[in-house]
């Protein structure tokens, strides 16, 4: 059984605390990852990271439906289309001129570094293996921040969503 990476906190997490000792690990895991040179496992808790607040974030403002099984929300693409949809105007944060276009260039990068280790046209050969780490690495550390700029917008417009509801 593989161990978990994240301490338990010292205080009981408030609100959904399951998805909060989810975000722990995913964090300690994203951490350790890129220390250790495993980017693909950095990269993809990174996704899943993104892909989670911008679902939670479309929900909210109603933009997508909750659907029956979790695996049914849009692809992680097509939420950023979503996402820039019902934000056409970039969203200057986190030192990006626009959050929704650094996202998805991303998004590209992500899909070189996933893929690009073994994918080649027929009968060519790939990328040479330290290309393919270098763009890795890149990705594992734009998605870093990318991840925790996006999950901070999310938690301000929730906030700011919350404040207008209330008053």
């Amino acid at each position: 059984m593989a161990m978990k990476k994240s301490e338990m906190p010292k205080t009981p997490p408030k609100g959904n605390a399951a998805k909060y000792l989810s975000y722990r690990e995913a964090w300690a895991r994203i951490k350790v990852a890129c220390q250790e040179g495993f980017y693909l496992e950095a990269i993809t808790l990174q996704e899943s990271i993104i892909t989670d607040r911008l679902i939670s974030y479309l929900t909210v403002v109603g933009e997508i439906q909750k659907p029956t099984e979790v695996h049914q929300y849009p692809s992680f693409g097509k939420l950023i289309q979503l996402w820039k949809k019902q934000n056409p105007l970039p969203i200057e944060v986190g030192g990006q001129t626009s959050l929704q276009e650094a996202v998805d260039q991303w998004r590209i990068l992500r899909n070189q570094a996933v893929h690009g280790m073994v994918k080649s046209h027929p009968g060519t050969p790939t990328v040479p293996v330290d290309d393919f780490l270098a763009v890795a690495e890149r990705a594992a550390h734009e998605g870093t921040l990318l991840a925790k700029t996006v999950s901070e917008w999310c938690r301000k417009i929730r906030k700011y969503q919350e404040k207008e509801n209330y008053l």
